[in-house]
Parts: structure tokens; C-alpha cells; sequence
């Protein structure tokens, strides 16, 4: 009775930690009631960015590798669309040649830029202001070599971000007196480039756009990054944070079904984060360089926890789609068709978010209340602990030699050399006697002697 009792609350145990180490929804099915920006307008503006027509089922704007001739058309498109002041009024966009940067590849020096577009903008050189971002190039291709062109045009990773952001900025430039009344900051929206090459775009962007002053008036930085993947996922730091509550608190509200990572995450073998050999997918992106410099993050991607790449097609037997060949518009639409869906929820969430009362105050707080595990994970833990573990050890292994060395103690055996004579034969030979002869060999034993 005792070991079945045992087992089943080891069973239960058990099933209590995978529980606790596995994914946590927020939210429920998506609200009935208007959105602020719709599924139709999220793909309308992917149809925009891609270049889409009837004409040209599968876009014209190219593979947008980074530092490519597709990727500055893309930025050029972006920049076009909302610098326009007709249309878009509310909205001021930075020059290119402003957010241009160079990135170093073996001998090369090649060329990319973000796209930068801000919502009510002051004067104020201390006007806190929130980011909201997407990678615009494309996750696909040769980075680190020639930048060689690619057949895939990169609809899912990351046009759904981008087209997902659009929208956004519509939304912003045709509320923009309501929104006005509502906040007290400033939006700024970056479409980073070379994002999919080690985030050099973001860490331009930090290190020549922004001042220390915006740095430190930076409420929050958003990720926006893949819609359309079997579950979405909200990420924003390895500790608690205000700000991701708040942000959950809020898809609760919207209805909308946010879930975590879970626990037992896989880490990425070689990769590093604030120098801290901890790491996987979801601190890798855009929002990276942001964390490493202690701004509030929010990352909002989609993906299937368990699937190679955060893809669960391939356990439907069907090829993945972002960073491969296989990336394309028809095969977003036949693989992922939820992708305009969901650029309506995260849309709507990030919008919520900023629009709620007590958005800046919270934000503003998370910084300063963010539990600061720097300390704890410094490399010089880790020599300590090796060094600690070895003296233990040795302890462990002084202690066991003294404790056999009691029990079984060592009598040494002391031999005895005996030169056998006429009638040794007839005495008891002990264990420590060692007979010795030294009788010639021969048929007759007198030889010799």
C-alpha cells in the first residue's frame, strides 16, 4: 500500500512540474465587438508592402535580403507611403540618408537603413516616448558572405510584422485627436533593415539615432515579429515585469488569447545576451539590443513551442515557411491564413496598451521596479561555483578514504625468508614464510657440495 501511495503522489508531483513548466493562455477567443484595426487592412498593407497585384500574384519588391537592392526599394516604399503629408498629416518621417547606416561584412561595407516614423512629436527634448517595431528584410538568404538573392520574398517573416505595424500607423494618423487626448508621448514606429543580420538595424538605431535622453525616456519598446503561426506568444523579460502584467491585464480586457513561453525553455548552444551565456529564440530579435540596455521590452511573435523554428508544419508534414525558400505570398495564404487575424489581435493589443490610462505611469514604474538579476548571472559565478564544486568534492573524497580506512584498516604483511634443511619438512610453514632453495639442480643432491 505504501509504494502504490508513493507512486501516485510522484505521478502527481510530476504532473504538477510539467504543468507549471508549460504554456499559460491570457485572454479568451477574439472580441465580437470592432476592432481597431481590422484582418482586412492587415493584409491589405502586406498586399501593399509585397508589391501584390493582379497583375503580379507574387509581388514585385524582391527576396529584400539585407543590404540588398530590395531591401532599400522596400525601405523607399515605406518611406513614400507615410511621408506623404496629404494622406498621412499627422505623421512626420525622418530621411533615409538620416537612418542609413553602414554594416561590415569580411572586406565589404555594405549599405542599409531603418524607416522611422514618428506620432505626436513635440519640441521636447524630454518627452517620454514609446517604439514600436518590425524587421522589414527578409530572414532568408547568405548574410554573412555575398548577400546572394533568393527567390523567397519573406511574405511571413517578417511582412506579416511590417503589415502589422502599417496598420497601426493608420490607425494612429486617422484617430489622431482622439489618440492625442489619451497620451501624453510620443509613438515612434522603426522598420529596422538588416534585422535579420545579428539586429545590425536596432543596433544602429540605438547607438546613432537615439540620444541618452531618449534612451532614458523610452517607456517601452515593442517587437512585432512572424503573425500567423499556431499560437502567439507575448515575451518580455526573464523576471516579472510590470509592464508585461499590464500588457496582459489588457488582453484579458480585449478578449484577445496571448500565451506565455513556458518554462523549460531550449537554450540556444553559443549565443549570448547581456554576456550571459543564457539565451533562447525569444531574446533574439530586434527587441535584444533594447533589453541588453535595460529599456522595457515587449516581444509579440507567433510559433509553435516544441516545432523547429517555432513552426508546427513540420509535424503536419509540410515544409516551414519562414527563413526558407518557401516563404512566398501564395504559401502564407494556403499555410498560414490566420496571419491577417492575428496582426488584428497584436495590432489591437499594442494599441490598447498605450491608450489605457495608467499605460506611462506603469511603464515608467517597470523600469525602475524590474529586479535586477545582473548580479546573479555574472560569469564570475560560474568559476566560483566550478571552484567550490571541486573543493567539495575533494572533502567528499578525504571524508570517504578516512571512513574505509577505519573500517578495513592495513596490517602489512611482513615475509619471513626461511633457506629450506634436512627436516624443515617436518615444521608448519606459516603465511609469511618464503621458502628459499638454493640446492643445485641435478639428479644426485650432494653435486656441488
Amino acid at each position: 500500500m505504501k509504494k502504490i501511495v508513493a507512486c501516485l503522489a510522484a505521478l502527481a508531483l510530476a504532473v504538477c512540474v510539467l504543468c507549471g513548466c508549460g504554456e499559460k493562455v491570457t485572454g479568451g477567443e477574439r472580441p465580437d465587438g470592432p476592432a481597431f484595426v481590422s484582418a482586412a487592412q492587415v493584409e491589405e498593407n502586406l498586399r501593399y508592402f509585397l508589391g501584390i497585384t493582379q497583375q503580379n500574384v507574387g509581388g514585385d519588391i524582391g527576396d529584400r535580403t539585407p543590404t540588398s537592392a530590395s531591401e532599400k526599394a522596400a525601405a523607399e516604399r515605406l518611406y513614400e507611403k507615410y511621408a506623404d503629408e496629404k494622406i498621412y498629416p499627422a505623421l512626420r518621417v525622418t530621411m533615409l540618408e538620416d537612418t542609413a547606416f553602414e554594416v561590415k561584412v569580411g572586406e565589404q561595407t555594405r549599405t542599409s537603413q531603418n524607416v522611422e516614423i514618428r506620432f505626436n512629436e513635440t519640441q521636447n527634448a524630454t518627452q517620454k516616448r514609446v517604439i514600436v517595431s518590425a524587421g522589414y528584410d527578409n530572414a532568408y538568404g547568405d548574410y554573412a558572405a555575398e548577400y546572394t538573392g533568393q527567390s523567397a520574398t519573406g511574405a511571413f517573416a517578417n511582412g506579416t510584422g511590417v503589415a502589422t505595424v502599417m496598420s497601426m500607423i493608420d490607425y494612429c494618423n486617422a484617430h489622431a485627436d482622439e489618440l492625442r487626448e489619451k497620451i501624453d508621448f510620443e509613438i515612434v514606429f522603426v522598420f529596422f533593415g538588416c534585422s535579420a543580420y545579428n539586429s545590425k538595424g536596432a543596433e544602429h538605431y540605438l547607438a546613432d539615432t537615439m540620444t541618452a535622453t531618449q534612451k532614458q525616456n523610452t517607456l517601452l519598446m515593442i517587437n512585432v515579429d512572424k503573425m500567423g503561426g499556431d499560437k502567439m506568444y507575448l515575451y518580455a523579460n526573464e523576471v516579472s515585469t510590470a509592464h508585461e502584467k499590464f500588457m496582459r491585464d489588457t488582453a484579458s480586457a480585449q478578449g484577445l488569447r496571448i500565451r506565455t513561453l513556458p518554462a523549460n525553455m531550449p537554450l540556444i548552444e553559443g549565443t549570448y545576451l547581456n554576456d550571459v551565456y543564457y539565451t533562447h529564440f525569444a531574446m533574439i530579435g530586434n527587441h535584444a539590443p533594447f533589453m541588453e540596455r535595460d529599456i522595457p521590452t515587449a516581444y509579440l511573435f507567433s510559433g509553435a513551442y516544441g516545432g523547429f523554428n517555432l513552426s508546427d508544419l513540420e509535424s503536419k508534414g509540410s515544409a516551414n515557411l519562414g527563413g526558407t525558400a518557401h516563404d512566398t505570398f501564395g504559401n502564407l495564404q494556403q499555410k498560414r491564413a490566420d496571419y491577417a487575424a492575428q496582426g488584428s489581435d497584436a495590432a489591437a493589443l499594442v494599441l490598447a496598451t498605450v491608450c489605457a490610462p495608467d499605460f506611462a505611469q506603469t511603464a515608467a514604474a517597470s523600469r525602475n521596479t524590474v529586479y535586477d538579476y545582473a548580479f546573479w548571472v555574472s560569469p564570475l559565478w560560474a568559476y566560483l561555483i566550478v571552484i567550490f564544486a571541486v573543493i567539495a568534492l575533494a572533502i567528499v573524497l578525504l571524508i570517504l578514504v578516512k571512513y574505509f580506512e577505519k573500517k578495513y584498516p592495513y596490517v602489512p604483511v611482513v615475509r619471513k625468508m626461511k633457506i629450506p634443511v634436512f627436516g624443515m619438512e617436518y615444521e608448519t610453514p606459516e603465511e609469511t614464510d618464503i621458502f628459499v632453495d638454493i640446492k643445485k639442480r641435478g639428479d644426485n643432491p650432494f653435486d656441488g657440495y
